[in-house]
């Protein structure tokens, strides 16, 4: 018996190392050996359950090259193998004839009325199906675990993800682009046969690398096509890359697109012309209102490998994946740009718009003005674009310029877009007064034109039934916003920087929809209209509004429509009660008015409180003298902010929900009350800097500290503070827990700025 078990062993061995020898995949590896143990350990092989792995990516990024090489070093392990793969040009019950007659070592299988399972039950199996871009495929061929004998193992690749959730693979291998070093030792395999490159064509190596972005299959393709070539030929390659993408390549990766439906591919097209790195969201809502379905849409081509998120939520995407797309949307009209559905280069667009070739085909065009010296934009260029649903004007390097571009337009007087379908319109620095006469705004859902030289939006109501954005920020000409009316949609208002605003129409209080109102450095803006309609508002910024003063009773609550004399509630009391942040940084607003929400405290008794969701408070750089005393109410308030407050006198008790409170250069303060000590300050982030009187009344706090503490449960209740942050000037309360009773001192940061440990 052991002789036995010896032998077995001495032929296991020697038939893994012929195998890896003999493996024509193996030879080509550079170093994969990470790859290959991570996908040996999803596989655990040491276990008797059948499982299966699905190896997934986008297309040329080396998935059937590691099954390949999984396959080729584990097959002698098992008394059956078959590796599938071809399956487009196969029927499946050809493919499930093949899968038989490879794993059973029988040529002449006779199909029958046999199964797979009824086959292949018993038996020790290594699977892999290549490729696999149909469900059918998977539910015919491996359709279940219990199909196959016990250590059993398959491996599906694919480049959608989704297809591996709905079989109930054990796990999922996402393979990535090589990085590392990785890819350049792969390309130099290829293109010089693992020599050193020859100095001449080094530094064109590296255009040809970062041009490939670490997918395999162009690494290799071009490696190959560059190998003993001269200097010369690596420029022309070189260069007709950047005008023409290599065809071998773009056919790989244009199966992923073809598998595609209508609907998705027009949104894939629209993120790789327009909206590549822009956020999920804000191209979810333009793309929706454009009729497709967004949300499935994106979740398929990311399971298709076509598009990812990153982890700030935007879309990203391979750069050879958007060349792809580019080379779609060209094929389309390789002469005539102006037959093109999208127009996104400024060659392509100059071309248009000076020739007036645009046709009815044309539906977005975005142009970046940088590089530029002019540009025309006239009425009979624009006459036939009937179905332009995306337009946008902007300059890439606009801060470069300090905020002004360089390029000058000329816009003719019978400028205007002959679209109904305009759904997105965004045109930087505007350089007119007014819009453009009979703007179709039947359709349109966001409207941006930060810097422009407007001075009114549009005359008397509008109908904007789709229009959910408006941003003319920094539009120093805007005098009054116009009648929304008929906005009942809008959901965000940016009137950011518009420094002459003298007037904001009545209107805008009640958008029932609104859930950002923007009004930040609106210098001249002196009056507040009531925005007691606006029950969605989540954000209210009015930072720097220097002579906003004093908000009316009604700009911050639904009061006194909703409110009696006696504080009761009465109807409609929900009114801003979803608020989240509240930002006046910089304004003169001294005091919020009786009727807000943080004055009267039988206001917060009510479960219908307005304001309850405020997290952010910024009232940094007002002349406020006091804060509400009871402002503790606002349960859900994580963020205060006071800095520069050079006025305010007091805190009062703050809610217990507050993690940073910035209070420095607050000159006047003089007193906290003391149950913030310990209902508030669990926190290590409260910022004091400057506050130099806080020091002369120090000793009477502490005492009233501890009256309050002493009632304290010195087991149930800690504060933390770390050294660092009383360097750092910061005050802190350090507690000192003796029997019953908290002794509290307070360190202030009563140090002039040069004076301060650093």
């Amino acid at each position: 018996m052991p002789e036995t078990w010896f032998i077995e062993e001495i032929v296991t061995d020697i038939s893994k190392k012929i195998s890896c020898a003999s493996s024509t995949y193996a030879k080509n590896l550079v170093r994969m050996d990470s790859c290959i143990r991570e996908l040996e350990s999803l596989l655990c092989l040491k276990s008797t359950k059948v499982r299966m792995l699905g190896i997934w990516g986008m297309g040329g990024i080396g998935k059937t090259t590691l099954a390949n090489v999984i396959y080729e070093r584990l097959s002698h392990q098992f008394e059956g193998c078959c590796f599938l793969e071809g399956l487009k040009s196969t029927s499946v019950e050809n493919l499930k004839a093949q899968l038989l007659s490879m794993v059973l070592s029988d040529k002449n299988i006779n199909m029958g009325f046999t199964s797979i399972k009824a086959r292949l039950h018993s038996k020790k199996v290594l699977i892999v199906i290549d490729d696999v871009n149909h469900q059918s495929v998977l539910e015919t061929l491996v359709g279940e675990h219990t199909w196959f004998g016990p250590q059993s193992r398959i491996i599906i690749t694919t480049r959608d993800k989704h297809l591996l959730t709905v079989q109930g693979v054990d796990a999922i291998y996402e393979v990535k682009v090589l990085k590392d070093g990785i890819d350049i030792e792969l390309f130099n395999h290829y293109a010089f046969k693992n020599n050193p490159p020859p100095g001449d064509v080094m530094k064109l190596s590296h255009h040809i690398i970062s041009y490939a972005q670490g997918l395999p299959l162009a690494l290799k393709v071009l490696g190959c096509s560059l190998c003993e070539r001269n200097k010369d030929y690596w420029m022309d390659t070189l260069n007709k890359l950047r005008k023409i993408p290599n065809g071998e390549i773009q056919e790989v990766l244009e199966i992923s697109f073809d598998g595609l439906k209508d609907d998705e591919k027009q949104i894939f097209l629209d993120i790789a012309c327009f909206f590549r790195g822009s956020d999920r969201t804000f191209v979810r809502k333009i793309l929706e209102s454009c009729g497709f379905f967004v949300v499935s849409g994106i979740e398929n081509l990311i399971d298709k490998s076509l598009i990812t998120i990153s982890d700030n939520g935007r879309l990203e995407m391979h750069d050879l994946l958007q060349e792809m797309g580019w080379h779609v949307v060209r094929k389309a009209s390789p002469k005539e740009p102006g037959k093109r559905i999208r127009l996104w280069e400024q060659k392509d667009i100059s071309h248009v718009l000076k020739r007036e070739t645009g046709g009815e085909e044309v539906e977005g065009i975005f142009l970046n003005l940088s590089g530029l010296e002019a540009m025309s934009f006239t009425g009979k260029a624009f006459s036939q674009m009937t179905n332009l649903r995306l337009f946008k004007i902007y300059q890439s390097n606009l801060w470069h310029t300090k905020g002004r571009m360089k390029c000058k337009l000329h816009i003719s007087d019978d400028f205007k877009f002959q679209s109904d379908e305009l759904k997105y319109l965004q045109w930087d620095e505007y350089p007119c007064e007014s819009l453009p006469s009979d703007l179709g705004c039947e359709n349109l859902a966001h409207f941006s034109m930060p810097h422009s030289h407007l001075t009114k939006l549009w005359e008397g109501q509008k109908i904007f039934g789709n229009l959910e954005l408006v941003d003319v920020s920094y539009s120093q000409y805007l005098k009054r916003t116009p009648d929304f009316s008929r906005a009942t949609n809008l959901e965000v208002l940016v009137l950011k920087g518009c420094t002459n605003l003298l007037e904001i129409h009545p209107s805008l209080g009640y958008l029932c929809k609104l859930i950002l109102l923007n009004l930040e450095y609106c210098i001249n803006l002196e009056h507040l209209p009531s925005i007691c309609g606006l029950v969605s508002l989540e954000t209210l910024i009015l930072s720097g509004c220097s002579k906003l003063k004093k908000l009316d009773e009604t700009a911050l609550t639904d009061l006194p429509t909703c409110w009696s004399e006696h504080g009761n509630v009465q109807e409609n009391s929900r009114n801003l009660d979803r608020i989240g942040e509240f930002n006046s940084y910089d304004s003169t607003i001294r005091h919020l008015p009786s009727s807000s929400v943080v004055l009267r405290s039988s206001y917060f008794t009510s479960p219908h409180c307005a304001l309850a969701s405020l997290i952010r408070l910024n009232l940094s750089g007002t002349p406020i003298i006091h804060l509400p005393c009871n402002l503790e109410r606002l349960s859900r308030l994580q963020r205060l902010e006071v800095t520069n407050c050079t006025r305010l006198q007091a805190l009062p008790v703050l809610p217990s929900s507050i993690e940073p409170l910035y209070a420095s250069n607050c000159t006047s303060l003089e007193l906290i009350v003391p149950e913030s000590f310990c209902k508030s300050f669990g926190f290590a982030g409260a910022l004091f800097g400057n506050c130099f009187k806080l020091r002369k009344y120090q000793s009477k706090m502490e005492y009233a500290a501890q009256s309050v503490a002493s009632h304290v449960d010195p087991t149930t209740w800690r504060s933390i503070y770390d050294h660092d942050f009383l360097r750092a000037n910061y005050a802190k309360i350090v507690e000192l827990i003796q029997a019953r009773r908290i002794q509290v001192k307070l360190s202030i940061a009563n140090q002039r700025p040069e004076e301060r440990i650093a």
